[in-house]
């Protein structure tokens, strides 16, 4: 995964184990498979839709800050 970001490489790692689909993503924030390929490779900023993936995932912690 090395074309991924360090946050899109840590989301791919836990949807592998989770077994999430990059369409599930995609449809529970709203945006389209594309789009969040985009983020994860760093060619989007995502601003708003990355806290909404890292806690779909469950990668915020207590004090709300990505893990």
């Amino acid at each position: 995964m090395s074309h991924y970001t360090e946050f899109g490489a840590k989301a791919r790692m836990i949807m592998l184990q989770k077994n999430i689909k990059m369409k599930d993503v995609a449809q529970e924030i709203g945006v389209s498979v594309t789009y969040i390929s985009e983020i994860f490779k760093g060619t989007r900023p995502g601003e708003k839709q990355k806290p909404l993936i890292a806690k779909m995932l469950g990668m915020v912690s207590e004090e709300g800050e990505l893990r």
